[in-house]
């Protein structure tokens, strides 16, 4: 769930031919305009709780990759459904995925990511924020299709947020456990899944920075990285993704392109996010808070 970000590289080449259309849409829209978890966790924001509310959309992901075992690209669509409250913030994603390997394409479900986050009243002060967070994932896609873990993972979390009038900065310092053992899981042969590849246990951090080019208009930088820790690891795997973006907002209806592209770890040789949601205010828009464009990108 954190972060959709690993893979093991070998010889070949791929042909990630399902993939490039939607790459390239991605790419007009960030050529188009003057310019976000890994990430399908945690999707919310350092300041979310700011800006009371109640949030659905939908996340489309793209992706070509090549592993030991299999090569080709994969097609992902999530409802997603947030609520932000004072003291908390919550989200929950449910996707469902069109997975190319060696030619042969498959369909299902992937597993239910589950997401929350609670200020820390000692850590919110003036530009700065902070906090706590817990995710996890829930079995729902199946191991054996390379479409869900096979078990439970929980990735509990600190993050903050320091916010100015045109920068906003998010940043994570986390940890993941799979409640599985490395013999008794498909684990064995490296991170999995081939959508959401992560090691058994692992440490990951993230830093983004949110710059406002327009009242409306965001670009986003980001770089993620995540290592092996502990012997639950039979095989591990580190790696670093850059991502760029830029998020547009209006009235209430929020549209996001993020290209995201790995530096150490290969999980993918290039991948695509779109996102689409709508904000549904739960107090009046004078008491919204300048930063809340960011709500639900990180």
């Amino acid at each position: 769930m954190r972060r959709a970000l690993i893979g093991i590289r070998s010889p070949g080449v791929s042909r990630p031919l399902g993939v490039l259309g939607v790459l390239g849409v991605l790419g007009v829209l960030l050529a188009a305009r003057p310019a976000a978890a890994a990430q399908q966790c945690h999707p919310l924001a350092g300041s979310v709780w700011r800006n009371p509310g109640l949030s659905v959309g939908l996340r489309f992901d793209a992706a070509g990759y090549r592993n030991s075992r299999y090569e080709g690209d994969w097609q992902g669509m999530a409802p997603t459904l947030g609520f932000n409250h004072p003291k908390f913030a919550i989200m929950a994603l449910l996707p469902m995925y069109r997975l190319t390997r060696n030619g042969r394409v498959g369909y299902g479900l992937g597993d239910l990511a589950l997401a929350m986050r609670v200020p820390v009243p000692g850590f919110s002060r003036g530009a700065l924020s902070g906090g706590f967070g817990l995710a996890a994932t829930v079995p729902t896609g199946k191991a054996s299709e390379d479409l869900g873990m096979g078990h439970v993972m929980l990735m509990p979390e600190f993050w903050f947020a320091h916010e100015r009038e045109r920068v906003q900065w998010v940043g994570t310092l986390g940890f993941a456990r799979a409640l599985a053992s490395g013999s008794g899981s498909h684990h064995s042969a490296g991170p999995k899944p081939i959508v959401n590849p992560m090691n058994l246990s692992e440490i990951d951090a993230s830093i983004s920075s949110f710059v406002r080019l327009h009242e409306r208009v965001s670009l986003k930088l980001g770089m993620y990285g995540a290592m092996p820790v502990g012997s639950a690891n039979v095989v591990g795997v580190t790696r670093i993704i850059a991502s760029s973006g830029v998020t547009v907002n209006v009235r209430g209806l929020e549209l996001s392109a993020e290209l995201q592209a790995p530096l150490v770890g290969a999980p993918f040789l290039a991948r695509g996010v779109l996102q689409l949601g709508y904000r549904f205010e739960l107090v009046g828009r004078k008491s919204r808070h300048p930063a809340s464009h960011h709500a639900g990108h990180h």
